[in-house]
């Protein structure tokens, strides 16, 4: 049942080349079974509390597009991390960092709940 629900989801994506809410579209129903993202930021909105990205990869997977792009949510729980400095702040995201994000669908909604930058645009 997993592999099917991992096939549909990767089928999915592979169908969208704008991916809005990834959570809508992809991501465990559980905390404790995370999936995880790649991609490079492209905006943050702290009153949405929305970090928008140019997703490279879902579960180690590329998407067929390119150009895939999507939203990921956090809460007040997500933890953030740059060059194993734990106290990275979200709002310290900027345009063009990568990030990998592991997390899941909460009603529709992919909310990150660890965020580590693996290159800061600021070097």
């Amino acid at each position: 049942m997993r592999k099917a629900a991992l096939l549909l989801g990767v089928v999915l994506l592979a169908a969208c080349s704008s991916l809005g809410d990834l959570g809508s579209i992809f991501g465990s129903q559980s905390p404790s079974n995370p999936s995880s993202i790649n991609g490079t930021v492209t905006g943050l909105d702290t009153s949405q509390q929305r970090i928008d990205l140019n997703v490279t990869h879902v579960n180690n997977l590329r998407p067929s597009s390119s150009q895939s792009t999507g939203s990921v949510y956090y809460d007040s729980n997500t933890k953030v991390s740059y060059q194993g400095n734990t106290n990275y702040n979200i709002t310290d995201l900027e345009r063009g960092d990568e990030v990998s994000i592991s997390g899941y669908n909460n009603n529709g909604r992919y909310v990150a709940q660890t965020i580590t930058v693996t290159r800061n645009v600021r070097g």
